[in-house]
């Protein structure tokens, strides 16, 4: 015997690999474009690797646009994002004064101080103002709405207002098209939304201040001591108000406001500064088989990357691990093209001034439907009497959808096929259904099919959120079930999940 093979069995196995071939080859396609909306796990990041991640965006704490620790993220994002193969890279930049503190309530930099007691400060009041090191000395004073007091030169003291009182039932409704687990489903945290929410927007507390001349400001929220530490209020005012501002959890708060009823005088310490930073939104593409050509069509990804915590602006490694997945897919397959769009004025004053949009109308007309991705990997946290702990259970997810059938049965069947717990599907522009919070509205203020993913924040108003609240778990969880919407899309007949030619105005809140 030699190593040589027969003649005619070679010309046999040559036939049969011939053969073979294009059916190998189709097999490969079947099997590739299955995985668009079927998810395979592999192709997703590992846990490990989503856990880096994290530890590696807390390590500086909250990412304030332009900070250094925006900069040390934005950095693990740019890098991962050119690794998995995005191309024309554009970053687009501004700058702002930003104001800040620190977020250490050990270093001392907002304190209050009533006949020598140190009361304890649950937060500093976002772009109010700022003392120097000896602080300032005046008369409390409580807010009464009903009959407002002279507050100039005094520091005013004001209380947050039942929620039933003045949140406009729309904010309130509740309804869904589909829930995983409706009788454990979070509701607490609407309350304090509410009154995050009433600093700023409902009760405008800082005009109150600003208007009124006042010394100092202070806040007293009906929050545990747990749930308060760290709060940023939210939204900004358009530029600090000049009028130096702390936060009290409820505890706290009785000694303070006992204090302003009687007309004691207090000391203020606030320690804050400005600086000129220059942050820059980010877009890419991970290219579709059409791309860069006149037929080629773009899904947006979109989300920000500014906040104070942990997971309030990790929708970012949200949309890194869907495109993970998807660069797993051979270009050829993918029908579509990915726009990774991450924007980075969702926590500074004037919120969203820039529009991306208007920048890149070619590119924006070529998109045919959106998704929005934050808040990922939360664990559920709840108040027992002034106890604030973890409920063991996932934070509620929000999945939002534009109002089309289709879309709204291919969000509960991805819900179901990634075994995701705690999970609300809505569709808000149906009525009945609360807000679309989130950077996804954007297929409302464009009219596109699409779909919002966030999360309830029961923990995650807070710079105290850091990465012991994390669920890397969980994140991958929603990462799949992210990553089988966005795929959806990717292959859906724009047609059938086109929203109604007619859609009214909804009004939406992030």
């Amino acid at each position: 015997m030699t190593g040589n093979l027969h003649p005619r069995l070679v010309s046999i196995l040559c036939g049969a690999i011939f053969m073979a071939g294009p059916a190998m080859a189709e097999s490969h396609r079947s099997l590739g474009e299955a995985d668009l909306t079927r998810i395979n796990a592999d192709y997703l990041p590992t846990a490990d690797q989503v856990q880096d991640w994290h530890e590696r965006k807390d390590s500086m704490g909250g990412t304030f646009s332009g900070s250094p620790s925006w900069h040390n993220y934005h950095d693990i994002l740019e890098t991962g994002f050119r690794q998995l193969g995005l191309v024309d890279i554009a970053m687009d930049s501004f700058s702002y004064t930003r104001w800040y503190s620190s977020d250490n309530p050990q270093d001392g930099q907002w304190t209050l101080e009533i006949d020598g007691e140190d009361i304890p400060v649950a937060a500093y009041w976002p772009y109010s103002g700022g003392t120097d090191a000896q602080g300032v000395t005046a008369e409390l004073v409580y807010y009464d709405r009903d009959n407002p007091p002279d507050i100039e030169g005094k520091i005013v003291v004001f209380d947050i207002p039942p929620m039933e009182t003045v949140m406009p039932a729309r904010f309130r409704s509740a309804g869904y098209e589909y829930a995983t687990n409706p009788e454990t489903l979070e509701e607490s945290t609407l309350d304090q939304f509410y009154q995050i929410y009433y600093v700023t927007r409902f009760g405008r507390l800082h005009e109150v201040a600003q208007k009124g001349k006042a010394a100092g400001g202070i806040i007293v929220f009906d929050m545990s001591p747990g749930r308060a530490a760290g709060l940023y209020a939210y939204p900004l005012p358009d530029e600090p108000t000049g009028v130096p501002g702390i936060f009290f959890d409820r505890i706290a708060g009785k000694k303070v406001m006992a204090a302003a009823l009687e007309g004691r005088e207090a000391t203020l310490t606030l320690l804050a500064k400005t600086e000129e930073v220059e942050p820059h939104f980010f877009a890419g593409y991970l290219p579709g088989r059409n791309y860069g050509q006149e037929n080629d069509e773009i899904i947006l990804m979109l989300t920000h990357t500014d906040g104070p915590n942990i997971t309030q602006d990790n929708g970012g490694l949200g949309i890194l691990s869907v495109v993970h997945y998807f660069a797993q897919i051979p270009q050829e397959l993918r029908p579509r093209t990915l726009l990774v769009l991450l924007d980075p004025q969702h926590f500074m004053p004037g919120r969203h001034p820039t529009d991306w949009y208007g920048l890149y109308p070619e590119t924006s007309a070529k998109i045919v439907a959106s998704i929005g991705i934050e808040h990922l990997g939360q664990r559920g946290f709840t108040e027992i009497g002034d106890d604030f702990m973890p409920t063991g259970l996932p934070e509620t997810m929000n999945v939002f959808v534009q109002d089309n059938d289709k879309l709204i049965e291919i969000a509960i069947q991805a819900v179901k096929d990634n075994n995701v717990p705690q999970v609300l599907v809505q569709s808000p522009p149906r009525g009945d259904q609360g807000q679309w919070h989130g950077l996804g509205e954007v297929a409302l203020k464009r009219k596109l099919p699409g779909f919002g993913a966030t999360s309830n924040m029961s923990a995650y108003w807070a710079t105290a959120a850091r990465i012991d609240k994390f669920d890397k778990d969980h994140f991958l969880k929603q990462a799949a079930l992210l990553a089988q919407l966005t795929g959806e899309l990717m292959t859906a007949d724009l047609d059938e999940i086109a929203p109604p030619v007619k859609q009214a105005e909804t009004d939406v809140s992030h």
